[in-house]
């Protein structure tokens, strides 16, 4: 299962400016330009604006792996900082880890133009039960 259509996945993501060029049950890919506005104090992309994408790329993800009449939330989100960036294009892949009943894994990647790794983390989700009616 293929998503056609790309663009921004959610408010949020528009906020920031996230664009998600490629979605698939077997990778994610997502684009961002940094901006001032996702600057923490030190003039540094702000932690959370990772946290955002990785949280975004990855959700997107397990919804398409198990299919798009579920619902998937997050259960948790373990990003980690590795390298300070100032400005340019951020590109985030995401792609699947591991599938055990209704929970589902995907791990992201976030590089800078230079293809370096700022930021990884993992979601795990939990495919929620259609409500009874």
């Amino acid at each position: 299962m293929t998503v056609e259509r790309v663009g921004y996945a959610g408010p949020l993501d528009k906020t920031l400016g996230l664009l998600v060029v490629e979605a698939s049950e077997r990778e994610v890919v997502a684009e961002l330009e940094v901006t001032d506005k996702l600057m923490q104090a030190y003039g540094i992309v702000h932690g959370g604006v990772y946290c955002a994408i990785t949280e975004t790329v990855c959700s997107m993800g397990a919804a398409l792996t198990v299919g798009l009449d579920s619902q998937v939330v997050g259960v948790s989100n373990h990003t980690r900082f590795i390298r300070a960036v100032r400005g340019g294009r951020l590109t985030a892949r995401a792609r699947p880890v591991d599938r055990v009943d209704d929970h589902v894994t995907w791990q992201s990647t976030i590089t800078d133009e230079k293809d370096r790794v700022v930021a990884e983390g993992t979601v795990n989700l939990l495919r929620l039960s259609p409500p009874e009616v």
